[in-house]
């Protein structure tokens, strides 16, 4: 019975064993199920981790922006320096105001028989400048324009009758007389061909008096004298000179 007992004893101790053996192995599969379990996440957060992290001493994309420099705006112009100047053709008065840089929202003009108003707003700082124009003659209003260029503003008139205005501003009454036209002399010197201006009547008086005022001499001399003395004499006269004598004037020439 005691061998009985020892291997009973025996056997239960056995099966003891074995049961302890399966739960260590079921320990150990609950470790490994476990471990598997954390390095499925663990790659999932290192397969994360490989994207670029933002570095945090860098600026934010947006500040850089705003820190980058842009292209200062233009000062307004002084309304003192702003100054305007204007020319004319026959059917047309064009005015130009100085003036750079205007928004075309900024101007404001209008057009009167014989007035234009302009109005510019050059900003909260520089104020509005302001020209008001009464015409030299009369336009006509639905005929006139402006425009707005970078250096200047154009404002281009019409006029009522077509001419040459004597000035810009008047009272609208003026007159136009016709461009490059020139009263006609009635002394209009004589010219030999197209284009020449000399005046030979002229340069031919000068020649008789030089010689009328020339003093003659030797034979030349006599033969004038005769000539005053007998300048008026009738045939009766009697003649110094022998029959058949010629008598002979010499005239210099003047060029």
């Amino acid at each position: 019975n005691g061998e009985s007992g020892d291997g009973a004893g025996g056997g239960g101790g056995e099966a003891g064993g074995g049961a302890a053996e399966l739960r260590r192995w079921v320990r150990k599969a609950d470790a490994e199920l476990a471990e598997a379990a954390a390095g499925v996440g663990s790659g999932a957060t290192t397969s994360g981790a490989s994207d670029p992290a933002p570095n945090p001493a860098a600026p934010p994309a947006s500040a850089v922006a705003a820190e980058k420099p842009t292209a200062a705006a233009p000062p307004p112009p002084d309304v003192s320096k702003v100054r305007h100047e204007w020319y004319q053709t026959q059917s047309h008065v064009v005015v130009s105001v100085l003036a750079r840089n205007v928004p075309p929202d900024a101007a404001a003009v209008s057009f009167a028989d014989a007035a234009a108003d302009v109005a510019i707003e050059l900003g909260p700082d520089a104020g509005t400048y302001r020209l008001a124009l009464s015409l030299f003659a009369r336009v006509r209003p639905d005929g006139c324009s402006f425009r707005v260029m970078p250096a200047k503003l154009e404002l281009k008139l019409e006029k009522l009758v077509p001419g040459k205005w004597e000035r810009l501003e008047g009272d609208g009454t003026g007159g136009a007389t016709a461009f490059n036209t020139a009263a006609a002399s009635d002394t209009a010197p004589r010219t030999v061909y197209s284009g020449s201006r000399r005046d030979w009547d002229a340069i031919d008086r000068e020649v008789t008096r030089a010689e009328e005022e020339e003093k003659p001499e030797g034979e030349e001399a006599l033969n004038k004298l005769f000539q005053q003395i007998y300048g008026n004499a009738s045939e009766e006269t009697p003649s110094p000179y022998p029959h058949g004598t010629r008598i002979v004037r010499r005239r210099h020439d003047v060029r």
